[in-house]
């Protein structure tokens, strides 16, 4: 029974087949047509979308994106004053869909200045401003349930304690 089981399993000969190793050449190859380059086109279009979906559904399990945020910029700034200034836009149906998902790909956040791109990122609890994990030097098995960024806690040291206004240093002289 245990020789059985060990043993590599026999090589099949295929029906219509020329044994190669005998002739040494391989048989001529079938041309590709249009409709095997559209079946491969179709196969990589379904596999990027399956791609695109899978990543789509492991943020949205996350839910540590900046899309998902209240959290404000400097840039969600500017781009909410020049809507409300009154513009005119001039978009086709179906086009805001793009350009929300192109705008939330490319919204920079972190003080790396880089994009999004996916990257796992944490909110700051006093600034509300999204930073990738690497640049808070977080791990992903190890998050704290409340962040505060560096900037933040540096500003800590820095502020004033009290709320006396400054005075210029008046010497009396004798």
């Amino acid at each position: 029974m245990t020789e059985e089981v060990f043993k590599a399993p026999k090589k099949r000969k295929i029906v219509g087949k020329v044994d190669y190793e005998h002739h040494g050449s391989l048989p001529p190859r079938r041309k590709k047509t249009k409709e095997d380059f559209y079946m491969f086109c179709t196969v990589v279009m379904e596999y990027t979308q399956y791609e695109a979906q899978r990543s789509e559904d492991l943020r949205s399990n996350n839910n540590m994106s900046p899309l998902d945020s209240s959290g404000s910029t400097a840039e969600s700034y500017t781009s909410d004053t020049t809507l409300s200034a009154g513009s005119p836009t001039h978009q086709f149906p179906g086009s805001q869909e793009l350009n929300d998902s192109e705008e939330e790909s490319e919204l920079i956040t972190c003080f790396c200045m880089k994009p999004y791109a996916g990257r796992p990122m944490i909110e700051c609890s006093e600034c509300e401003t999204w930073i990738h994990f690497s640049c808070a030097k977080i791990r992903k098995n190890n998050v704290p349930e409340v962040y505060t960024c560096q900037l933040c806690r540096d500003s800590k040291f820095t502020a004033r304690k009290s709320n006396r206004v400054r005075t210029e240093n008046n010497k009396f002289t004798t």
